[in-house]
């Protein structure tokens, strides 16, 4: 009669793969991922309202941060599918679904690892290299938390005021030092809080600006957020007034129902059109001394047209141009459309820059060109906005949000 050999008791218990991948552990897993995503799905579309309200915008940070690469792998596979708000949306319920998945396959790979020798004395009773070993790495996980940590929960609160002085060609005497604040890329969302914003405003009212400039992306991933978030411009205070653009993310969210929110507050926009500021404020018709303030569309969501906007401009008139996006001032303008001074926003620096290399992305065709502060483009300078809030990372490292406060000079 044969017996079966005797299990050796120095050596672990073998690993079956269908214990691993076939056990009701893994099912669960699998059924939890369906669940977590349609919980994303749920979060991201019934109730995202919710997140742009205070303390859930501080827990939706670090929750986006974790499921970011691969909400940004599912986002490129989906390139050619609708619009990019909805490629962003399927892209996180995708993501959010694989994530218990991958955990799980992690965690199941590990054990038949460890099984392929026997538990040494090592093992448990690290020597002094293991030790330092450990203590350099969890030296260095905690210094990234930090790091982390400030960029994504303290960094973006510390805005700044940006002083620039700015010599004009032909601006009329009354106007030299004349002080405005530039606004741009406020993003009222699921990152930016309400609370945080009015503190941005009575930072620039503080300011004393004469007139106040906005350049696009007063909202964030939500038509919810158009009243508030444009809102709470009506507290800017400027006795020449206020007036601005749309950007991109204001498109995609509904560009008709923002445009009546700045209409019923009484905020002028130029998209592709011009307003003459004189010794009163803002008009319809140039004055005797006046300077002309233009805008034009959005480059990626709108129609650019500078001739419009500058259509009947009399030559000798100084004129600012407002440009969410500043790649116009390489592809739009052309040496007939004068312009003394371009105003974008949009690349908001690139959120994260590192000491010696700079922004680490930008959305930008020319690199870090147009990164921000002031540039000699083509044909005119260009003044861009490191912006208020932030888009796509909720984090900010090496480049606090700012307000340019800009003094004209004849």
């Amino acid at each position: 009669m044969n017996h079966a050999p005797e299990a050796d008791p120095s050596q672990p218990p073998p690993q079956s793969a269908g214990r691993r991948w076939n056990s009701p552990a893994f099912t669960a897993s699998a059924l939890a991922g369906l669940a977590w995503a349609g919980l994303c799905y749920a979060v991201e579309t019934l109730a995202f309202p919710l997140t742009i309200h205070e303390p859930l915008q501080y827990l939706y940070r670090p929750l986006s941060l974790l499921l970011l690469p691969l909400r940004l792998l599912f986002y490129n596979l989906l390139v050619e599918t609708g619009s990019a708000p909805v490629r962003f949306l399927a892209a996180g319920v995708a993501a959010s679904a694989l994530m218990p998945l991958l955990l799980w396959g992690l965690y199941a790979l590990w054990p038949a690892r460890r099984a392929r020798r026997p538990l040494q004395i090592h093992d448990v009773e690290p020597g002094r290299r293991q030790f330092l070993a450990w203590g350099v790495t969890l030296a260095a996980g905690g210094g990234m938390t930090g790091i982390g940590g400030h960029g994504v929960l303290i960094a973006p609160g510390r805005i700044r005021l940006a002083p620039y002085e700015l010599h004009i060609a032909d601006l009329p005497k009354s106007f030299d030092g004349l002080r405005i604040a530039h606004i741009s890329d406020t993003h009222y969302g699921p990152f930016i809080t309400l609370e945080y914003l009015t503190h941005a405003i009575n930072l620039v009212n503080g300011a004393d600006p004469d007139l106040v400039v906005l350049t696009g992306d007063y909202i964030h991933r939500t038509p919810h957020a158009i009243a508030d978030g444009i809102g709470v411009l009506r507290r800017l205070k400027a006795p020449l007034g206020v007036v601005g653009v749309l950007g991109n993310h204001d498109h995609w969210e509904g560009p008709e129902a923002c445009k009546r929110r700045f209409a019923e507050m009484g905020i002028p926009l130029v998209d592709n059109t011009r307003l003459f500021l004189t010794a009163k404020g803002l008009a319809d018709t140039p004055g005797k001394e006046c300077l002309c303030v233009a805008g034009v569309g959005d480059l990626w969501t709108d129609r650019v047209r500078p001739k419009d906007a500058l259509a009947g401009v009399p030559a000798a008139m100084p004129r600012l141009l407002l440009s969410h996006n500043p790649d116009v001032a390489e592809t739009r303008l052309y040496p007939d459309d004068r312009v003394d001074l371009m105003l974008s926003g949009h690349t908001h620096g690139g959120q994260v820059a590192l000491p010696g290399w700079g922004p680490l992305l930008l959305p930008s065709a020319f690199g870090q060109k147009y990164a921000g502060g002031l540039v000699e483009g083509p044909h005119c300078r260009v003044l861009i906005s490191r912006g208020v809030g932030m888009a796509a990372l909720p984090i900010r490292i090496g480049v606090p949000p700012e307000v340019p406060i800009i003094t004209l000079r004849a």
